[in-house]
């Protein structure tokens, strides 16, 4: 497989970080947001109670309005630019991701990083809204959601070695990988401590279903469109140099 030059990777994969991010924005705002909404609301009437028992109330610094097209821009950049660290990887990896051409191999090593980047931590540690949650755990919580993405990752690297290992028979290779990837997930999920908030018993359980079934949805859609895009405009750069070197070698032997 021929290796794109560096500033064409950068370019591939910040047009397909942008769709992604473009699409996951449309997702946030029309799946998650209403959950936030609802469990801001929740949080409002808490706020409420607490300034009725003490006497004060606070100022609204940011509208609501404005913190949501803040995060919808912040989808868009953030997407941008795991986009082109995601070309990077790609190109740093080379043969070595599965796939049997470039879309395939594009979508595999999205479909890997969803495993490892989003689907592990979020069974670990499932995301609440925003408004619900203890912050005297953040602490615990970030370092258990990052040690969980280290493992995930160390764990989806292991297991695809495994599974395009030459030495081995095609067959076994399959045994193996799956077994690995089966005991490396119970082990992991065994060994990372349970930092979890609890749920406050006013926040319906529905509203917590809706918002992490709402955010899986967001990021998988955004990596599926990530890998598909930019698989699509690796293949497309192969088939324009494969049809521009035809056309050189036709034009060499007929002179």
């Amino acid at each position: 497989m021929a290796v794109m030059p560096v500033g064409r990777t950068i370019g591939h994969g910040a047009l397909a970080g942008a769709v992604a991010g473009g699409a996951g924005a449309a997702v946030q705002y029309w799946l998650v947001e209403p959950s936030i909404r609802a469990a801001i609301a929740i949080e409002d009437t808490w706020s409420a109670a607490d300034h009725a028992d003490h006497g004060h109330m606070s100022d609204v610094v940011v509208s609501r309005g404005e913190q949501v097209g803040f995060g919808l821009l912040t989808v868009l950049v953030v997407a941008t630019l795991t986009g082109i660290a995601f070309a990077l990887v790609r190109r740093f990896l080379g043969d070595r991701v599965p796939g049997r051409s470039a879309s395939g191999s594009a979508i595999a090593l999205a479909g890997l990083g969803f495993a490892a980047f989003t689907l592990a931590p979020a069974l670990v540690i499932p995301a609440n809204p925003p408004a619900v949650g203890d912050p005297a755990t953040v602490d615990a919580r970030t370092v258990t959601y990052l040690g969980t993405i280290f493992c995930a990752v160390v764990l989806t690297s292991a297991v695809t070695s495994l599974a395009r290992a030459k030495r081995l028979e095609p067959g076994l290779r399959v045994v193996a990988a799956t077994a690995l990837a089966i005991a490396g997930s119970i082990t992991l999920f065994w060994v990372i401590p349970d930092v979890a908030d609890p749920i406050p018993s006013d926040v319906p359980a529905q509203l917590i279903w809706n918002f992490r079934v709402g955010s899986l949805v967001q990021i998988g859609l955004m990596w599926l469109i990530m890998g598909g895009v930019f698989g699509y405009l690796s293949e497309a750069l192969a088939r324009a140099r494969s049809g521009v070197g035809a056309r050189s070698s036709a034009q060499f032997a007929s002179t």
